[in-house]
């Protein structure tokens, strides 16, 4: 082995071991509330079909973790929404006191295990000079494809969603539609103004079965679009559908037992894949071995969480696909420096850790 290797890796396992001894000395939890921005998410005079979620779902408290180690450094984090301080709490008490190289992901409060994990995972690339996609098996891409996105909308606001998903450089809208909608003629008006946009349609499995769903789908061949989970989850339709159809069709999977099984029987076209970030590049690392690309999904986040899944999509080959990265669309994503996507990318950091810190004073403007 090359000499200069050799002295790179032994400084690599040296960074890792002074990692993997820092010591949790204080965990603090802040409860913060973020709407979003007026007016992205859905037309108000959409019609009886309308999400109701969308109309609350931000109005749920989440927590920021920091993270503090007796090395001075701090490791930040972000819980899903719509999860207890209880759950929040009694994995900071768990983690408290004890050195990284004790700890894994069997945390006591699965709920708020991955915000855990965001934080540890900064704190180890702080500590060990590392940016996070490093430590989750090296950066595979430089910069990673990410969509805009909006939820329910008339014809009007729709078309408008997609100028300006155009005019700020994105190549993927991504928006919302459920049984009842008028998905035919969204598509038709949309595309008519915006002819160059790729889209994903997301059904949230509103449709009943298959034999509801077909008659759509052969009326939307013909458009740049891409079908996901139109009905619930059964394999078998989505198999007869992608068989029976010309549209691209993508899974978002229930764990890795349907992601095999969808791979087993070539029932998917795409995968829309979640989960913490060790087991996002796990299973996307199998859809890479399967040929199917995949985009990692997300509930519409702020920017720690949303960093957090940038550095899991640039530790893998097959996120190619636009990403849910959304908290631009927040009327704050709590980080500095705050990210903009440029041409429908978002550059990976090359700082240790996340890369970002916490913009304390938005974080003070927004805590509960």
């Amino acid at each position: 082995m090359p000499m200069q290797r050799r002295l790179f890796l032994a400084s690599l396992f040296g960074a890792a071991a002074r990692a993997a001894s820092v010591k949790i000395e204080r965990v603090e939890l802040i409860q913060v509330v973020v709407r979003m921005k007026p007016g992205v998410v859905y037309s108000p005079d959409f019609g009886p079909t309308l999400d109701q979620r969308l109309v609350v779902f931000d109005t749920y408290p989440k927590f920021l973790i920091k993270l503090y180690a007796d090395n001075g450094m701090v490791g930040l984090g972000e819980t899903a929404r719509e999860v207890s301080a209880a759950a929040a709490q009694r994995n900071a008490d768990f983690i408290k006191g004890k050195r990284m190289e004790e700890l894994d992901n069997n945390l006591p409060e699965p709920s708020t295990a991955d915000g855990f994990e965001i934080a540890m995972f900064d704190l180890m690339g702080k500590s060990s000079g590392l940016p996070v996609c490093a430590l989750l098996g090296g950066r595979l891409q430089s910069k990673v494809a990410v969509s805009y996105w909006t939820a329910q909308r008339t014809f009007d606001d729709l078309v408008k969603v997609g100028e300006t998903a155009v005019a700020k450089g994105f190549r993927n809208l991504k928006f919302k539609a459920r049984l009842g909608d008028p998905i035919e003629k969204q598509m038709a008006a949309v595309t008519k103004a915006s002819p160059n946009l790729n889209f994903i349609v997301d059904f949230n499995s509103s449709y009943p079965d298959l034999a509801s769903f077909l008659p759509v789908a052969k009326r939307l061949e013909g458009y740049n679009l891409t079908i996901e989970d139109p009905f619930p989850k059964r394999l078998d339709w989505f198999r007869q559908l992608r068989q029976r159809t010309t549209i691209p069709l993508a899974l978002t999977p229930t764990g890795p037992e349907q992601l095999f099984e969808a791979i087993k029987t070539d029932a998917v076209d795409i995968f829309n894949l979640g989960g913490n970030m060790r087991e996002f590049v796990r299973q996307a690392s199998v859809a890479e071995m399967a040929g199917i690309p995949c985009w990692h999904g997300s509930g519409v986040e702020l920017g720690i969480r949303d960093m957090s899944f940038i550095h899991a999509a640039a530790a893998t080959r097959s996120c190619t696909i636009g990403s849910d990265t959304l908290s631009y669309l927040r009327q704050h994503s709590l980080i500095t420096p705050p990210f903009e996507p440029v041409n429908g990318y978002l550059e990976v950091p090359t700082k240790p850790g996340l890369g970002v810190e916490l913009d304390e004073d938005a974080v003070k403007r927004f805590r509960v």
